[in-house]
């Protein structure tokens, strides 16, 4: 009501038109409510400033009234707002409005233009009609009133979405780009404590997310993250933490998930402790990914990032054996979060698995992670498809094994491992069967001689999606090997759990949970990663990690551990458009070591990018949520 009583009027449309309507209904008395969809008023009249001579420009016509309109105490300006239903009658109507957010205090914002400086996003203008660019942070034209500043953003990013961790991947790209390394680190590190290691092994489904697909190659979203690792120190990353809360936590397993559970405690103010049964910390990391793929220095430093806050690893200490859950208790411990991974090879299940020279894969890498150094033999034989296959392969061949054969009952397509590895294995000399799977080892004196195998062929899809593989009869046949090593896959070793009577084990030996909290029926028990999941990739088992983070400091805060955990999903979301017209640019290339100089070392085969390529790369992203919030 304005103050003489007259009443109010919606005027929809900022252009000349409804502003000069405005003033006019303004200057009699109403109070006024100028709706336009645009961050400011104006129109197309304010669009045709760069039409017209600078002496006859329409900014000179119109700007008057912007400051006028802006400035009256009867019109109140209601920009960024679509009218979307009008109920009633003549002189009583009810009007709902739908405002989409500034992101931006009007309150506050001086309209300096800082934030649109530093805004690494660029976009097409369209105001001017996409001929100039301008930043995700703007202000629609010089003189636009209001004359804040707004931030256009839409739904999350698809590679954000897809990240089982949560990193706000957009973001640290758009800091790489500007060559913002440390930015960049600081955005990973909200949710991630091991970005040298993850920029190297991470599977970047990310990447499948990517819309740049539609147009060429995705974005080399996990080449950047190492990028931003290789050039600034993670280590001297400053990471806020909480006041203690006076709490303790045991954390059995020093693997991604326990690494990550220690370290979002330890920001939240918990005092974490994990135990480790190895002499090295790292779980997998450490001793089922070899050196040419992960240096162990790069994750020696990353772990350096969670002990920094105050996270102690005690070494050598096992579940069952030199710890108890008990024991635990006594010493002051309020909860206890189990990862342990799966470390347990799966046997192949035929006749001769016992023979001397048949190991499995897991040891293999195991003992080559850990002491620099395993035996091997001449003609390896190796089961399996997946990326543990591909790395005993490659492995082997670097020990000096003269003959490295995979052999794996379905065809390529459908093999696990991915593909730039089965490219690498084959370049450095590994020979791969496929549609062939073992059924009989040959020995000689108690030792592996050879291996019996049978041809397959693919029958109907089976519960992985793939098509089962089915024997041929009567298609066997032999090949000579001296050592052979079964890659199948993985489970926990669930005999140190035994104690923990109250956690449920399903019939693949992994720790049942509440699939929100990662609570066991124990409580004060929770359980993530490998253990949980079975064999996974380690941004999952860090996400766990974080997860179960969350759920602890709950409970020892008494919340409720579920409230707001449940994200619902957007049915369609709302990204920007990929221009039709957007040209072409292929991904730039991961420089490699030659594979003449791989030969009889574990020297790491991917160099990394350059800064001036992995800046490139990072500008092909299409900022598909507009703003990155790069805060």
């Amino acid at each position: 009501m304005a103050k003489n009583g007259k009443g109010s009027v919606m005027v929809v449309g900022a252009g000349i038109a409804g502003i000069q309507a405005s003033l006019d209904l303004a200057d009699s008395g109403y109070l006024v409510y100028l709706v336009d969809k645009n961050t400011a008023i104006g129109g197309t009249m304010a669009q045709l400033d760069k039409t017209f001579p600078t002496n006859d420009c329409s900014m000179c016509i119109i700007s008057p009234k912007l400051v006028e309109a802006g400035r009256h105490l009867n019109i109140e300006l209601m920009t960024m707002a679509e009218v979307e239903d009008i109920q009633g009658e003549e002189g009583d109507f009810t009007v709902t409005v739908k405002e989409q957010p500034r992101f931006i205090d009007m309150d506050k914002c001086t309209a300096c233009g800082e934030c649109s400086k530093v805004c690494p996003v660029e976009l097409p203008n369209q105001f001017d009609e996409n001929i100039g660019d301008r930043k995700a942070a703007f202000k629609l034209y010089p003189q636009a009133m209001p004359s804040a500043y707004s931030i256009e953003k839409t739904d999350t990013a698809p590679c954000r979405l897809t990240c089982p961790a949560g990193l706000n991947v957009q973001g640290y790209v758009q800091m790489v780009k500007q060559g913002k390394y440390k930015e960049s680190l600081e955005i990973i590190m909200e949710q991630l404590p091991l970005p040298g290691v993850l920029g190297r092994v991470c599977p970047h489904e990310c990447e499948d997310a990517c819309r740049r697909c539609q147009v060429d190659d995705p974005v080399a979203i996990r080449d950047l993250k190492r990028l931003a690792a290789d050039s600034y120190d993670a280590r001297e990353i400053e990471i806020e933490c909480d006041p203690k809360i006076g709490k303790r936590v045991a954390i059995i397993g020093s693997g991604p998930a326990g690494l990550s559970a220690g370290y979002h405690l330890a920001k939240k103010g918990v005092d974490a402790t994990i135990f480790e049964a190895m002499p090295k910390a790292g779980g997998m990391l450490r001793v089922g990914i070899p050196d040419h793929r992960l240096p162990p220095e790069v994750l020696d430093k990353d772990i350096e990032v969670v002990t920094n806050l105050g996270v102690e690893i005690k070494y050598n200490t096992a579940l069952g054996k030199d710890v108890t859950l008990d024991g635990l208790k006594k010493d002051g411990y309020d909860a206890v979060f189990l990862g342990l991974g799966a470390h347990k090879g799966i046997t192949l299940g035929i006749p001769g698995e016992d023979f001397a020279g048949v190991r499995q894969g897991v040891d293999f890498l195991r003992e080559l992670n850990l002491t620099g150094k395993t035996e091997v033999g001449k003609k390896v034989g190796i089961i399996g498809g997946g990326n543990v296959a591909i790395d005993v392969a490659r492995s082997a061949v670097r020990l000096g094994a003269e003959e490295v054969t995979i052999l794996y009952r379905r065809t390529r397509r459908e093999m696990p491992a991915w593909e730039e590895e089965i490219c690498a294995a084959e370049d450095e000399g590994t020979q791969i069967t496929y549609l062939a799977a073992p059924q009989k080892v040959l020995e000689e004196d108690g030792k592996v001689k050879g291996l019996r195998v049978i041809r397959m062929e693919l029958g109907e899809p089976d519960a992985s999606g793939r098509r089962r593989p089915v024997p041929v009869p009567g298609s066997e046949y032999d090949i000579e090997i001296d050592q052979l090593i079964p890659a199948i896959g993985q489970r926990p070793d669930i005999e140190s759990l035994e104690e923990f009577a109250g956690v449920k084990i399903s019939k693949w030996d992994t720790t049942e949970v509440n699939p929100v909290t990662l609570q066991t029926d124990m409580e004060g028990v929770f359980a993530g990663g490998d253990l949980q999941t079975g064999p996974s990739v380690a941004i999952a088992a860090i996400g766990a990690g974080m997860e179960a983070a969350e759920s602890i400091f709950r409970y020892l805060t008494g919340a409720d551990m579920e409230d707001g955990r449940e994200i619902p999903l957007k049915e369609d979301p709302e990204f920007r458009p990929v221009p039709e017209d957007m040209p072409a640019e292929s991904r730039y290339k991961m420089p490699e070591l030659a594979v003449a100089k791989r030969a009889g070392n574990f020297d790491e085969v991917e160099l990394g990018y350059a800064e001036e390529d992995g800046q490139k790369e990072a500008a092909r992203c299409l900022n598909c949520g507009y703003c990155s919030e790069c805060m």
